[in-house]
């Protein structure tokens, strides 16, 4: 811990300092910790009651809770989760570091402002290029690094006040100035500071040496080289020619060419001119920067340094939600952890998010997790004139209220049913606004005291309801861009396939052609008709099935047959049993129940359930094993009737984690020169005619698969077989 002379130190510590307490701060570091336990999170935020108060309360609301009030710490830690969890210590923390100094705000705090972002944009690119862990701790040196002005002019204004002036808005000259008026500078109050807080970091020594030559800091660590280094470029950057020879240098001590560091130094400057603008911040054309303070006429109100710093509370308050928002992957879990969020910030209870719906001229509510089921009703019609508060807050682009005076102010009925479903005395509705568009309102519902509570605070409010509003037009730009993406991926597909389908053709034609040339040309005597037959028909059907890509799924069912499957099983035989087993040394034997009742089925997939099968266990089964390819009829199951056909092997049975996924796709696991498809496509073929497949698999005792196909119903008058209890197992 430094130590500061005793008259400062005696002022320092009578403000109200922005001391992020002690215990949230631990708890922002133990919940990015890998090996934390519960017990531990939940002894930190014992030692701070508001942590502990929105942890309970938050873990308590219909969004997390799930049976019985939650009054265990440790209960509502496992309940919230750790990301929750940093979001709400991380507002804590933020709050209470801009609070108090009204000693400081009496003041032009313009050019400080544009200095110390300017510092913090180019720390954090500068550690980003340097790849150093974590760039968002640059940036907060970078913003907290002239902090120790701000607690100089809030504990000694009558002192330090003049010496601001008399260095006419330029560090290197206050500097000396600091140190022989007060025996310390504004540096080593800063890293006094931070030492408080205890960071296990090198914040502090980056604040108490970014004034020393580049000689001390040569050998200094990453974050206050950088630092220094940032702090160095933006009073470069100030001079009307820079200094090159100086850049080289600067670059020089975190490892960066001058080239690279100006051009870091160039897009700092136009994100700080873009930033500033949106705070109001005034900038000057030209290099020469504006004066780090100037006092205020003492009988003028600073109304627009008293809102500059409400607007910089409110993005330091708010920047934990950003990481909230941007992890979110939907529109109700995006809403819900804004909801959540404003709970935590405003302490509103179950607020609803009206988003524009239709052409523009409806607010519907989003459903979410413990609303009224009613709210998914509601709409606001917003070309009515009396459409309330939320409707002037859509139209107007402003925050209303139903507790305004006037004749704007009597609840609407559809403001009335919104306060009545929530429970709430009336509504405060602020605007979701971005890029001058207003997406939705954001309806608070709330009683008249708390309305006036949160009028105060309506700059925050705003900025809330801003933020989610960006992030929402962010996620369905990005949404938009995807089903684009997808659209044009899937013409490209089908005008492939529409390439593949006209190529196919071709071969599949001459084929049929030298088939029937082959037949004519068979000496007498030969009996290869059946066999050119079934050539003929699996020519046709490979080139239905090429005809069919890009187009939707046939209906199978719709498009089945009445077929003799004993007919169909024998005419596969006949053709695929011996280069299919045959040639590996595997007996394929039939076991063909006659007569056999007929099947309702679509010729084509049948045969592709079969070979898929067929091939299956061809490629499994060693020489000597047998398939055995039976079928029977009559089999009831669930009050249906089927035809059953049963492919059986007495190979070495499928292992158990084969069994759990049987019929889903195989990935980047599967055998080498196999789609992993075979066993997924036979699944949806089946489920297709209406059908059931399952599967019994025993290790060194083989493996069955039983095919359930619905039977023709046989013609009235006619005699049926005994019905038959057998039935396959459960399809898994």
């Amino acid at each position: 811990m430094l130590n500061l002379p005793r008259p400062t130190l005696e002022a320092l510590e009578s403000l109200d300092l922005p001391t992020p307490p002690g215990a949230v701060l631990a708890f922002l570091q133990a919940v990015a910790r890998d090996d934390i336990s519960m017990d531990e999170l939940a002894e930190l935020v014992r030692r701070e009651p508001a942590l502990a108060a929105r942890v309970l309360t938050v873990a308590n609301s219909a969004a997390y809770k799930t049976r019985g009030e939650l009054r265990s710490l440790k209960q509502c830690l496992q309940v919230l989760g750790v990301r929750t969890l940093h979001s709400i210590a991380a507002s804590i923390a933020v709050r209470e570091a801009f609070a108090g100094l009204t000693g400081a705000r009496a003041g032009d705090f313009d050019g400080f402002w544009r200095h110390t972002l300017m510092v913090a944009e180019l720390a954090q690119a500068i550690a980003t290029a340097t790849e150093q862990p974590n760039p968002e701790e640059a940036y907060l040196a970078g913003l907290l690094h002239d902090v120790g002005e701000l607690l100089l002019l809030g504990g000694l204004p009558a002192r330090y006040g003049p010496l601001l002036g008399e260095a006419g808005g330029t560090e290197t000259a206050l500097v000396p100035l600091e140190r022989a008026a007060l025996q310390t500078d504004h540096a080593a109050v800063g890293a006094w500071l931070v030492d408080r807080w205890q960071l296990p970091s090198f914040m502090a020594d980056a604040l108490l040496f970014h004034h020393h030559s580049p000689e001390d800091v040569a050998l200094a660590d990453p974050l206050t080289r950088a630092l220094w280094v940032a702090h160095a470029c933006d009073a470069l950057a100030a001079d009307a020619a820079p200094d090159a020879a100086a850049f080289e240098s600067a670059g020089h001590l975190v490892g960066l060419p001058a080239m690279l560091l100006a051009r870091l130094v160039g897009q700092a400057q136009a994100d700080v001119a873009t930033l500033a603008g949106a705070l109001g911040v005034k900038t000057v054309a030209g290099p020469t920067p504006l004066p780090l303070w100037r006092p205020a006429p003492p009988a003028t109100p600073d109304v627009a340094r008293e809102q500059l710093r409400e607007t910089l509370s409110a993005m330091a308050t708010l920047q934990p939600l950003q990481h909230e928002l941007a992890a979110a992957d939907s529109e109700p879990q995006l809403l819900n952890a804004a909801r959540e969020s404003a709970r935590i910030l405003f302490g509103v209870r179950d607020v609803v998010f009206l988003l524009r719906s239709g052409a523009d001229a409806v607010l519907s509510a989003l459903s979410l997790p413990g609303q009224p089921p009613q709210l998914q009703r509601l709409q606001v019609n917003l070309q009515n004139a009396a459409s309330g508060a939320c409707g002037r807050a859509a139209h107007t682009g402003r925050t209303c209220s139903t507790f305004e005076s006037g004749p704007a102010g009597p609840l609407s009925v559809s403001d009335l049913q919104l306060a009545r479903a929530l429970g709430s005395e009336g509504l405060l509705c602020v605007p979701m606004a971005a890029g001058g568009v207003v997406l939705g309102v954001m309806a608070c519902p709330v009683g008249r005291l708390q309305a006036e509570r949160l009028e105060q605070r309506l700059a925050l409010l705003g900025s809330f309801a801003g933020l989610l509003a960006g992030h929402l037009q962010q996620w369905r730009a990005q949404r938009e861009r995807d089903r684009e993406l997808e659209a044009a991926t899937a013409d490209r597909l089908r005008e492939r396939e529409r390439q593949v389908v006209h190529e196919v053709s071709n071969p599949l034609g001459i084929i049929k052609n030298y088939l029937t040339l082959v037949r004519r040309k068979l000496p007498e005597g030969v009996q290869l008709g059946e066999e050119l037959q079934v050539l003929h028909e699996e020519i046709d059907r490979v080139g239905r099935i090429v005809r069919q890509l890009g187009e939707p799924p046939p209906d199978s069912a719709a498009a089945a047959d009445t077929l003799d499957l004993n007919t169909a099983v024998e005419g596969l035989y006949a053709l695929y049993a011996e280069p299919l087993f045959g040639r590996a040394g595997i007996e394929l034997a039939l076991e063909l129940q006659r007569p056999l009742a007929a099947t309702r089925a679509d010729r084509d997939g049948l045969r592709q359930i079969v070979l898929n099968l067929w091939k299956n266990a061809a490629e499994a089964l060693p020489p000597g094993a047998r398939v055995t390819t039976s079928t029977a009829d009559h089999i009831h199951r669930d009050g249906r009737i089927y035809t059953q056909l049963c492919i059986a092997d007495n190979g070495p049975g499928l292992p158990g984690d084969v069994m759990v996924s049987l019929f889903r796709p195989l990935g980047r696991t599967r055998r080498a020169g196999h789609s992993g498809l075979g066993l997924s496509i036979v699944h949806t073929l089946v489920t297709r005619l209406g059908g059931e497949i399952a599967c019994q698999s025993q290790a060194g005792r083989g493996t069955r698969f039983f095919i359930l196909l619905p039977q023709q119903p046989a013609d009235a008058g006619t005699a049926t077989p005994a019905q038959r209890l057998v039935s396959p197992p459960a399809a898994p």
